[in-house]
């Protein structure tokens, strides 16, 4: 689903999958503790965050935001 997402919004935002395995680094500096999540930033800053499954509606609607 999120890459039928970021097709969708590919103008306005970029959408990274990050391997939380691979990068614990990375999730811990994000306090990232459940999955499936979405974290919005907007010039290196959090500035939204979506947890857990979502419909496909609500986070394209997140990533327009």
């Amino acid at each position: 689903m999120a890459d039928a997402v970021a097709a969708k919004v590919q103008e306005k935002v970029e959408m990274v999958h990050v391997d939380t395995d691979q990068n614990p680094d990375l999730a811990q500096r994000y306090q990232v503790m459940g999955i499936p999540v979405l974290i919005r930033l907007e010039g290196g800053r959090e500035v939204g965050r979506l947890v857990g499954y979502r419909p496909e509606s609500a986070v394209e609607a997140f990533a327009r935001a």
